[in-house]
């Protein structure tokens, strides 16, 4: 394997795209998205690291990123993959995006559903996280790469430069009340070609190693059924059905944020943001789940973005509190249903908004069905927090 290190001048092309979206309300008709060209084209010079993996002749990986916070960072190929998800937000790539499919939403009275609605009806009181001591906290180990810790029961691998997180103050802060009714949850797909394996009930063709852009099979359908399950509840959704790596898988976060951005603009009440994932790690076959009153159920994986120096996250620690009571409240409701959460040195578009987190559902070897009963046992910790 050889690698090559140039640097180079990235020009960011003038092109305004507008998002179309929608309120679910149960269904969800196809979205189109409009592409509008300025004449004149500002020329923004930027000075970039690009690294380049040469596989082979035929095969090369190109990251376009930030990584000056790369310190003593090993370079093996794994380690400059994973700097890819370090999401700069200056770092702009805009690409067209085609149109996608028309999603259908599945009955939310299914069988698997109403199993995970049962174990949730369990532990109806809404949960109140606070005298957290250091006590409840454990560094299980420390290495110059990452720092593994429990925090009163979620384990965490925090891979991020900040060692001196105050877990204990993020959960004993004041907690934020939402409401149904006005407060909204913003659901949208950053890698929404994200696909997973086929099953019996799910026969499809990848366009790429388990991605699809068709709506019906990929993160867009993971992202509408959990808006689905979230209306059922009683909670409004705002839902994307912008597809935003569908051409350039680079572009992804860029032309992710600035869906979120508008969004955000149009809608006062959105108070949650979930950006929906799955774990897109390289054994296409690795499925992690669990198995709930018979029915196997996908994993999810929060990864939270702490931010870096020059790209700060002013949210991170409203968004630690977040994700750290809903897994808490999961190891009670659906134990094993998490796995240990993740922190980087990245931003993730989570500096947008406060109580923001992107949770991967599955991987590449889960099937469609486990990941859908995965989203309703998500709604279900969220309707816990939520008032009515």
């Amino acid at each position: 394997m050889k690698i090559a290190v140039t640097f180079f001048k990235n020009k960011k092309e003038n092109k305004i795209y507008k998002r179309i979206s929608n309120k679910t309300t149960g269904s969800l008709n196809s979205i189109n998205n409009q592409v509008c060209k300025i004449k004149n084209y500002q020329i923004v010079a930027v000075l970039i690291l690009s690294i380049a993996i040469v596989m082979n002749s035929n095969n090369i990986i190109c990251l376009a990123t930030n990584i000056s916070k790369i310190n003593n960072l090993d370079i093996t190929k794994e380690n400059i993959i994973a700097l890819n998800g370090i999401a700069n937000s200056k770092n702009y790539t805009y690409t067209q995006i085609e149109q996608k499919e028309e999603i259908k939403i599945e009955d939310t009275t299914r069988q698997d559903f109403i199993a995970m609605d049962e174990l949730a009806e369990l532990y109806k009181e809404q949960a109140v996280f606070k005298n957290i001591t250091s006590e409840d906290i454990k560094i299980i180990a420390e290495t110059s790469s990452y720092q593994k810790i429990n925090v009163c029961g979620v384990d965490i691998t925090n891979y991020s430069t900040n060692r001196n997180i105050d877990f204990a103050a993020i959960l004993n802060g004041e907690n934020t009340v939402f409401e149904k009714g006005k407060d909204e949850v913003l659901l949208y797909t950053t890698h929404t070609s994200e696909s997973y394996a086929n099953s019996e009930k799910y026969q499809f063709e990848y366009t790429s190693p388990r991605r699809t852009t068709d709506g019906r099979y990929n993160m867009l359908a993971i992202s509408s059924t959990l808006a689905s399950n979230l209306n059922n509840k009683g909670i409004n959704t705002v839902c994307s059905l912008t597809p935003h790596d569908y051409g350039e898988y680079n572009s992804a976060y860029s032309n992710s944020r600035r869906t979120m951005e508008a969004l955000i603009n149009e809608n006062s009440n959105i108070s949650i943001s979930i950006d929906v994932h799955r774990d897109a790690i390289e054994d296409l076959e690795f499925a992690p789940k669990t198995n709930l009153k018979g029915y196997d159920v996908a994993s999810l994986m929060f990864v939270m973005g702490i931010g870096y120096d020059g790209e700060e996250n002013p949210y991170y620690a409203e968004n630690l509190k977040l994700a750290l009571e809903l897994q808490i409240l999961a190891n009670k409701v659906y134990p094993g249903l998490f796995r240990p959460m993740i922190i980087r040195n990245s931003i993730y578009n989570q500096d947008l908004k406060s109580n923001s987190f992107l949770v991967e559902v599955g991987a590449s070897g889960n099937t469609i069905d486990e990941a859908e009963i995965a989203t309703r046992c998500l709604a279900n910790l969220l309707n816990l927090i939520f008032k009515d």
